[in-house]
């Protein structure tokens, strides 16, 4: 991988040898060091907003696919605050690699862990998270379901300098989440993620009001 302007040959070697040392230890110790390598990929995301997946294309990894499919491979068995602390890593340093796993925390029982785990498939984006967040706008929490229409609309807007014609589909929801979704909570967060886009696109305003309101259907229990 390609070394960035904002992301330094030590950062990379300490994300290497965490991600060595993760599967290593007892819970507490593992935790110790999922929830370092999140704060380097927040710290990371700071100096390096931009960068981020679209809806198109997931965002480049920071460190090299040897070193991340180990813990990829083993993070359905870790215990759930590791994966909760490794999910938010991999968001911001994992790139369209950890898509497939992230997108089986997605279906977890815990609504932290599919909360996050929408998260960090929002921060990587590309084809096969965006299939994930969508899947996931039915969820039967309200906090998991605004993430996802926030993650989404972030996407489409990052999308907009390439190719708006792919932010179609995702406006569509948004325009069924804003009409009808039972929380007024994830209507305004929909509503906002809307209003972004069309500013961004300068498109004529689609009034929600005007489409019949479609209930979303839980997906998971």
């Amino acid at each position: 991988m390609g070394q960035t302007r904002t992301y330094t040959g030590n950062d990379r070697d300490q994300v290497v040898g965490l991600l060595e040392a993760l599967l290593d230890g007892d819970t507490a110790a593992q935790l110790r060091t999922a929830s370092t390598l999140a704060w380097i990929g927040i710290r990371t995301r700071k100096r390096d907003a931009s960068v981020r997946g679209r809806l198109s294309s997931a965002a480049r990894g920071r460190v090299s696919e040897v070193h991340l499919l180990p813990v990829l491979k083993a993070l359905p068995t870790l215990p759930l605050p590791v994966r909760c602390e490794l999910a938010m890593a991999l968001g911001d340093l994992a790139g369209g690699v950890a898509a497939s796993e992230l997108a089986r925390l997605a279906v977890a029982t815990s609504a932290e862990a599919r909360l996050i785990s929408v998260d960090a498939l929002g921060k990587i984006g590309g084809p096969r998270a965006v299939e994930m967040l969508m899947a996931a706008a039915g969820d039967v929490n309200e906090t998991v379901r605004a993430e996802v229409a926030r993650a989404l609309g972030q996407l489409a807007l990052a999308e907009m300098e390439v190719d708006a014609s792919e932010a179609v589909a995702v406006e569509s929801l948004l325009l069924d989440v804003s009409a009808g979704d039972p929380s007024e909570y994830v209507r305004e967060v929909a509503d906002e993620a809307l209003a972004a886009l069309r500013e961004a696109s300068s498109l004529p305003s689609h009034a929600s009001a005007d489409r019949t309101p479609v209930p979303v259907t839980s997906v998971t229990a």
